[in-house]
């Protein structure tokens, strides 16, 4: 099931960043100027073809850490609507901005018919994102796994420790900051369980339960 990480936290400090201690009316509008930025900025930024701002829609806001720990970061996903399967049916755009200025920082489109994005917390305060994307053509899926650093406005490939022994034909689901590998790709009974990946922020890594 996907989550839904709109938080209200971040809602009430981004309006404050953005219309100071105004009237609720100046704070809905400023949070209404915020998306249609961001919506801008995914126009602006879309590398594959023309798109309209009807095909642009604010799935998930994150507020933190992403390139640097002493730097408030706002990390937002867009999902592309009336997409060709050709260009995945579930194709998300992420843009992490700076919260103060709301200078882009980086951004990247990811392409599959199923996304799981989430961010993963670690020691130092800085965040890295977990993504899956899930491909079905004719029956047959096919999945990629990263684990993603965003260091000097590039997007960094992060090895998964614990995949390394696993068969590469694995399904993997997001949960509770877990990742649990399935031989199949829908789990009907502990059985189809392979092994179960938890995140240790200390490391920065998934490792077995």
């Amino acid at each position: 099931m996907r989550k839904r990480n709109i938080f209200l936290g971040f809602t009430v400090t981004l309006i404050f960043l953005l219309a100071g201690c105004g009237k609720a009316s100046d704070s809905r509008n400023s949070f209404s100027e915020l998306s249609e930025y961001i919506v801008e900025k995914v126009m602006k930024n879309y590398e594959d073809g023309n798109i309209n701002q009807e095909d642009i829609m604010i799935d998930q806001i994150y507020y933190g850490h992403f390139s640097r720990k002493d730097v408030n970061e706002i990390f937002v996903l867009c999902k592309i609507l009336n997409t060709p399967h050709v260009a995945g049916l579930d194709k998300t755009v992420a843009v992490l901005l700076k919260a103060d200025s709301l200078e882009q920082i980086a951004y990247r489109e990811f392409n599959a018919d199923n996304i799981e994005i989430d961010c993963m917390p670690t020691s130092t305060g800085q965040s890295k994102i977990l993504y899956i994307g899930t491909t079905t053509y004719q029956g047959i899926s096919t999945q990629e796994i990263q684990l993603l650093n965003i260091q000097d406005n590039q997007w960094i490939d992060t090895p998964i420790e614990g995949l390394k022994n696993l068969e590469e034909e694995y399904f993997c689901f997001m949960g509770n900051r877990a990742i649990i590998v399935s031989s199949l790709d829908q789990i009907t009974n502990p059985a189809d369980i392979i092994a179960v990946l938890k995140w240790n922020p200390d490391t920065e890594q998934f490792s077995l339960k």
